[in-house]
């Protein structure tokens, strides 16, 4: 979801622990390890995951480490995903089973080739299969140690935290209204206590 395009829905955490005294070096490199990469021609896999750039999904070299926005490092968490319909994969192994049953003469397919058939039909579908994309913009404001995700749904935002301590060794923790709500109170000298009386208004 763009946080810098137009409005939308957004998920607040907290930083726990402050970035390495040398990150200037040091998070290039970690930021350059953990960029999206496309599916490879063989690849198997379902799911890719990266950091691509903030201003172009489809830049993931930061070759002039366009993230770095001081006081802020600004990024996209892009998910491709590709899947295997299920009705092309029956349609798949219906027409297969009986070309081999025709050549071989068979009534009835043991169990195992028809599992044979189906992993590779899988396996052929997949590669050809067009993976769909999603991006989360994140940015991170370094000196406060907050960072906003453009997101709010759990599976995605679990897995950006999982994604941001791999490639930052930092751990996140979500920030909700009542959190906000004393760290602003403790700025200002006044114990956040009083919060626990409030109940919601209905008007």
């Amino acid at each position: 979801m763009g946080l810098i395009s137009g409005s939308g829905s957004l998920t607040r955490y907290q930083v726990e622990g402050a970035p390495p005294s040398n990150f200037m070096e040091e998070y290039p490199m970690r930021i350059a390890r953990y960029a999206f990469k496309n599916f490879d021609e063989n690849s198997l896999e379902e799911r890719s995951t990266g950091w691509v750039n903030i201003m172009d999904i489809f830049d993931g070299r930061f070759m002039a480490m366009e993230y770095l926005k001081e006081p802020f490092i600004a990024m996209t968490f892009r998910v491709d995903e590709r899947k295997v319909p299920q009705t092309a994969l029956r349609q798949y192994c219906l027409e297969a089973e009986e070309k081999v049953k025709e050549l071989e003469k068979l009534e009835f397919l043991p169990k195992s080739a028809r599992q044979e058939i189906k992993e590779h039909g899988r396996i052929q579908l997949l590669k050809r299969s067009i993976p769909v994309t999603k991006t989360y913009d994140m940015l991170w404001n370094i000196t406060s140690g907050i960072v906003i995700f453009g997101g709010v749904n759990n599976r995605p935002g679990d897995e950006f935290s999982e994604f941001f301590l791999k490639t930052f060794d930092l751990h996140l923790t979500p920030l909700f209204p009542y959190a906000i709500a004393a760290k602003a109170l403790e700025k200002e000298g006044i114990s956040p206590d009083i919060l626990d009386g409030l109940v919601p208004f209905h008007s």
